[in-house]
Formats: C-alpha cells, sequence, structure tokens
C-alpha cells in the first residue's frame, strides 16, 4: 500500500522535480557581453545568439556571435543595412525584441528613443519609424529631425495580448515609469494614462541621510496567466516595487512593495517556454547612509552591487523557490575597485535573459567591461534545497569585504577583505574562516562617522520558510564576540545593522549563554539553528552538538524564507574572534 501512495505522489509530482537536481552543476561563465547588460541580447535562429553594442557609426555594429546555442562567442559585425545609433551613450546597447506576429525586430534606443523596424529580419533592411507613422528605409540622410523618439530612458519592448500590443517601459529617475504603447506594430505610439511610481527614501533611526531618489524605474513587464500584466520597478526603498495592469498597460493599479528585496538596481522578469517564471534582480541589502550623504540627486556610493540572484516560480508569481547567487563579483575584495580600468558604472546588477533550451538560460550580467558576464543558468539548480561548505574552493562563495570609506571614481569605495581563511593549528592542511575585529585606520572616517573594523562574512543557501543551518565553530580565547544572523537577502558583511532586518539572531562568546550552557573558548562546537517558519509566532531551535539548548522567536517575518548566514564581529576591540571551519544548510 505504501509502494502504491508513493508511485501515485511521482505521477503527480512536477517534472523537474523527478530529475536529480543535486548534480545540476551552478552557472557557468561562457563569455564577456560588449556592452552593459539589459538590452542587446537577441535570438536569430535555434543555433545563433547575438549581443549588439552600443556607441555611434562602425562602433554601434560591433557585436557578440554565438553560433552554438550560447556556448562559445566570437567578435562580428553587423552589415552595413543595421542602422547606426542616433546618440545615446556607447556603453549601452539599443533594445531589441522579435515581433511574434511578423518575425521581425524591433529596436529602441534607451537614450534618445528612436524607433526602427527590420524587413527581412536583424540582417535585413532596416526603417526608421517617422514622427507621422511611416518607415523611412533611407535613414542613411541622417534625416533625424523627422524620426520618432520616444521619451525617457527605455527598457525592452514587450509584446502582450498574442502579440498585438507592444509595450515599452520608460522613466523619469524622480517620477516614475510610463508605459509606451503600440498597438500597430510600432508606427505609431501613445503613454499609459498611470504612472507607476514609489516614494523617496527618507531619513530614519537606521540612515543618517537619504538615498538617491529613483521613484519606479527600469520597470520589467510580464503577461500573467489570468491576463493581467505584472511590473517589477526599481526604486530607492528595500524592496522593488509591483503594480498590476487588467487592459494590457493603459491602466495601472497603485503600485506596492513587492517580496522583491532590493536597492537601486534593475530587476528583470520573465516567462519561459514551459510557463514558469524567472525572476533575475539584486537581492542585496545597501549599507546604511551616513551623516555626509549630500542629498536624493544622486547616489553617494554603491553598496550593494556585487551579487546578482534568481528565483524561478511554478505558479505564476504565487510563490517562488532559489533566491540564490549565481554570480559574486569576482573584483568584490580588491584594494583598487573603485579605478580599477577606469571609472564608471560597475558590478553585477543589470540583466537580461534568453532562453536556450527547456532547462537552460542564458543570462547577460553587470555593467563595466571587467564586470559583465555571459552565463549559462540550468534552472534546475534553483530547485535544490541543500548546500555545505568546507573552504576547499577558499572564500570563492564568500561575501567578506570591508570598505575603505574615501568615495573615488564612480560613487564607489575601494575594499579590503574583512575575514580570511586561516591554517589550522591541529590540521595544518585544514582552513578555517577567520572573523574577527581588526584594528585598520583605512577602514575608518571619521567625518563620516563610518568604522568597518568589524569583520564578517555572509554565504548563501536556497530559501526556505522551514530549515536547518549547522556551523561547526571555535571561539578564540581573546574573542569579544560574533553575531550569527539568519536573513532573506544579502547583507554586507561589515554591516552591524543586520540584526535589526534579521529574521533570526543570536550572539556566540566565550562565557555567552545558549539557554543555560555557558559557551567555552578554544573549543569546538557545532552550532545548529533549525527554524520551523518565517510568519508571526515562528521559532528557532538552537541546538549545540545536536542537543536542543534554546528556542529563540522570530525577530522578522519574511515573504520568501531565509537563504543567507551572517556572521559579523560585536567586539569592542581587535580580537582573534572565530573560527568557522564548516557550514551546511536544508530547507523544506
Amino acid at each position: 500500500m505504501k509502494l502504491h501512495k508513493l508511485i501515485m505522489l511521482l505521477l503527480f509530482l512536477p517534472q523537474v522535480t523527478l530529475a536529480s537536481v543535486k548534480d545540476i552543476q551552478p552557472p557557468q561563465i561562457v563569455g564577456v557581453p560588449p556592452a552593459d547588460a539589459g538590452r542587446g541580447l537577441v535570438r536569430v535562429n535555434d543555433h545563433e545568439i547575438r549581443h549588439y553594442n552600443g556607441g555611434e557609426g562602425y562602433a554601434g555594429r560591433k557585436m557578440l556571435v554565438s553560433s552554438d546555442n550560447g556556448l562559445t562567442w566570437q567578435e562580428s559585425l553587423a552589415p552595413s543595412s543595421y542602422p547606426p545609433n542616433f546618440g545615446g551613450i556607447p556603453i549601452e546597447s539599443p533594445a531589441i525584441s522579435p515581433n511574434p506576429i511578423t518575425g521581425e525586430y524591433i529596436r529602441v534606443q534607451p537614450i534618445d528613443g528612436y524607433v526602427f523596424i527590420s524587413n527581412g529580419g536583424l540582417d535585413g533592411e532596416w526603417a526608421a519609424v517617422t514622427k507621422d507613422g511611416q518607415l523611412d528605409y533611407n535613414w542613411e540622410q541622417n534625416d533625424k529631425e523627422n524620426y520618432l523618439t520616444l521619451s525617457g530612458i527605455m527598457r525592452n519592448p514587450t509584446f502582450v495580448n498574442n502579440g498585438k500590443r507592444i509595450l515599452i517601459p520608460s522613466h523619469e529617475m524622480r517620477e516614475g515609469t510610463t508605459i509606451h504603447i503600440s498597438d500597430d506594430g510600432g508606427l505609431t505610439w501613445r503613454t499609459s494614462k498611470d504612472i507607476i511610481s514609489a516614494p523617496p527614501h527618507e531619513k530614519d533611526e537606521i540612515h543618517q541621510g537619504v538615498r538617491w531618489r529613483n521613484s519606479g524605474v527600469e520597470g520589467s513587464i510580464v503577461e500573467l496567466k489570468d491576463g493581467r500584466l505584472w511590473i517589477l520597478v526599481r526604486t530607492s526603498q528595500d524592496q522593488y516595487y509591483e503594480a498590476f495592469s487588467s487592459d494590457f498597460g493603459d491602466t495601472w493599479t497603485e503600485s506596492q512593495p513587492s517580496r522583491f528585496f532590493g536597492t537601486l538596481t534593475m530587476p528583470t522578469i520573465g516567462r519561459l517556454k514551459d510557463g514558469r517564471l524567472l525572476a533575475l534582480w539584486t537581492n542585496t541589502m545597501p549599507l546604511p547612509e551616513h551623516q555626509g550623504t549630500q542629498d536624493d540627486m544622486w547616489e553617494d556610493v554603491f553598496t550593494n552591487r556585487d551579487s546578482h540572484h534568481a528565483a524561478i516560480s511554478d505558479n505564476d508569481g504565487k510563490t517562488w523557490i532559489g533566491f540564490r547567487e549565481i554570480i559574486l563579483d569576482e573584483h568584490r575584495n580588491s584594494d583598487d575597485y573603485a579605478l580599477f580600468e577606469g571609472k564608471g558604472d560597475r558590478g553585477k546588477q543589470q540583466s537580461e535573459f534568453i532562453q536556450l533550451d527547456k532547462h537552460r538560460v542564458l543570462v547577460s550580467i553587470g555593467q563595466h567591461k571587467e564586470h559583465r558576464r555571459l552565463m549559462i543558468l540550468d534552472t534546475r539548480w534553483l530547485y535544490q534545497n541543500k548546500r555545505r561548505e568546507n573552504f576547499n574552493n577558499g572564500l570563492e562563495d564568500w561575501t567578506i569585504h570591508s570598505y575603505i570609506p574615501e568615495v573615488r571614481g564612480h560613487v564607489s569605495y575601494d575594499r579590503k577583505p574583512s575575514a580570511q581563511l586561516v591554517n589550522l593549528k591541529d590540521k595544518p592542511k585544514q582552513k578555517a574562516l577567520q572573523v574577527r575585529r581588526v584594528s585598520d585606520g583605512e577602514l575608518i572616517n571619521i567625518d563620516n562617522n563610518l568604522n568597518y573594523e568589524k569583520g564578517g562574512a555572509t554565504w548563501n543557501f536556497p530559501n526556505g520558510k522551514k530549515g536547518r543551518v549547522d556551523v561547526r565553530f571555535k571561539l578564540n580565547k581573546h574573542s569579544g564576540g560574533t553575531q550569527v544572523s539568519l536573513t532573506d537577502r544579502l547583507f554586507n558583511a561589515v554591516d552591524e545593522t543586520t540584526a535589526h532586518y534579521a529574521v533570526y539572531t543570536l550572539n556566540l562568546a566565550p562565557g555567552e549563554k545558549l539557554g543555560k550552557h555557558k559557551l567555552k573558548a578554544n573549543r569546538w562546537y557545532t552550532l545548529g539553528l533549525d527554524w520551523n517558519g518565517v510568519k508571526k509566532n515562528s521559532s528557532v531551535r538552537v541546538l549545540l552538538d545536536g542537543k536542543p539548548v534554546d528556542r529563540l522567536k522570530i525577530k522578522n517575518t519574511s515573504p520568501n524564507g531565509i537563504s543567507y548566514l551572517h556572521f559579523i564581529s560585536t567586539s569592542q576591540d581587535a580580537d582573534d574572534g572565530m573560527l568557522v571551519k564548516s557550514v551546511k544548510a536544508s530547507v523544506k
């Protein structure tokens, strides 16, 4: 009878869960985009994929081409029939989308908004759309005054209502997002009746200044199965905001905070061929605004652009699985981060994707030539429910950097590692992570009351509303204490406000009690954190060497479950801190 029930259960499981996901490899880097991610990635046919470039004239024809469905890439040049970029900026490619009805392509510049439509595919003829809704194939005469330009800064054209309507989210930073709408294939346009916006950031108990004002920008749209449209927009708040439309984009609901955390970074949502939704974004909390913050006209420094995350939904966005780091920035610990290979935006905060096959997608990520990446993501990897770490790969999968708090280059700080791997005295070939406070004047800015001497580390695992994390640790004799938190987003390693937002948190120090058990220095323990939920009245069972010693109440609820383990020193002076030999997580 039990066997019969098991067989019946397996028959009703989603197909993706029937495959063994534990052996699926993490995302693989396959190339470097020629322009900042977010626009320009286009499928030509079953085998060929292109990533177009920005820039004017000859530079605008440069592109990267794959003839083997994304595995390898070569530089190439678009034919002379491909139109130039009239304005814009060199690091931003035009947005190019296929028309599902005609098979042709529409191309829109992100800035200045010129619209071109192909005739004969990407390598056929191209016509500029004129102000009176005509097609001008003689664009080489450069009669720009007669050409249509759409206002604002554009995301990709999105086709909805079976391809009958084109929508292009367009924004002004301090106003929000308006939708450009075309019902005739891109010849004539109007704008939505509503603006999707979000409130400005304000000072509070955490922030002594205000963030750059982004009032709902860089919108990404997907059509839901019930016919509604869903848009996700970038904001100055801790979360992306969302709105819905029931008339294919003419009107929109008042925007509200979404379940996705992220600040001043681009979101990307889209539908896979099997109906699932994929979300790409930067699930990272920036450091608090300090007292030296100027105003909301621009950001003073970016501290949340070193990662990119992915989640997938099998039920049209009601629930999401994954919340996994698909990449950490390779330069995140560098002491020349701010000016390496020139100024300008940098990091892993923008993305675009196209589907490769049943399970895999190609993702374009990042800003700046040294930070951009093309990656292949197997979506089955997002369904894994376990992860472990024993530092065989060093600190490749950890965020451990601190900041030298002097702005350089384009609103950036240079960095230093705040935690390190050390050899164990009794096992010299084995390494452990040391989390401690250091004494380093470079990490202090007295004028802005900033001190990043308290070292930390943060580690990602698949999200779970229930689960368990085990940490093998030792408190060194001269340890001033370490705070351990379970969170639903990435916090900077040196962020002392993590406990304010954490789902669960506790402190470890020699002499500190977990329940009735007093912790000792120079002794290895296994700390278990077994949480039974992320809603009100949930709790975490605390175990020490497998034995329950305490139960802690939830500090903050979470819409997504826990996906991060965060350590930070609580010492008031430089100390030897704590050693972490291994960590593992399993979620439900």
